[in-house]
Parts: C-alpha cells; sequence; structure tokens
C-alpha cells in the first residue's frame, strides 16, 4: 500500500497542469538547489540558461512554485507557470 501511495504522489502533486498545454512527462517544478533560477526583469522571467518568458506568456502557478513544461528533444518552452507576485 506505501508503494502505491508513493509511486502515485508526484502525478497527484501536479494533476493541475492544463492537459492542453502540457503533461506530466513534460512539466516540472523548478529547483533552485538544482540550479535552475528565474529572475525576474522588465520583460518577463529571465531563465538560468539565458531564455526569456514574456510576461504575456506565462501562466499563475496555484502551488507558489515555478514550474517549466519543455518539449524534450528541442527543449522549446510549453508553458510556464510563475507564482504571483513572484521575483
Amino acid at each position: 500500500m506505501v508503494a502505491g501511495w508513493l509511486l502515485s504522489a508526484p502525478a497527484l502533486a501536479h494533476s493541475w497542469y492544463p492537459t492542453w498545454c502540457c503533461n506530466d512527462h513534460d512539466c516540472r517544478e523548478l529547483i533552485e538547489a538544482r540550479g535552475e533560477t528565474v529572475t525576474e526583469t522588465e520583460d518577463g522571467w529571465r531563465l538560468w540558461d539565458g531564455r526569456l518568458v514574456g510576461r504575456d506568456y506565462a501562466k499563475m502557478s496555484p502551488d507558489a512554485k515555478f514550474h517549466i513544461c519543455e518539449e524534450p528533444k528541442t527543449r522549446a518552452i510549453i508553458c510556464f507557470f510563475a507564482p504571483q507576485g513572484a521575483s
């Protein structure tokens, strides 16, 4: 029973990703400890690797954390979620 709960926990934690935008395989929380930093700029959010996500493209994150959904091969951003008032 515990093993089943542990295996299902990640899916439940991110079940809010919209299916029209992305899915749990393309999406993940950004972890600052892994160097995945996000800096707010006048134009949007600058990612640790230099990519810029425009303010009009970002969606509000329901859990007060940054999340990104990327196309696996090209790393093109499918969706980006930012907490309200994030910097």
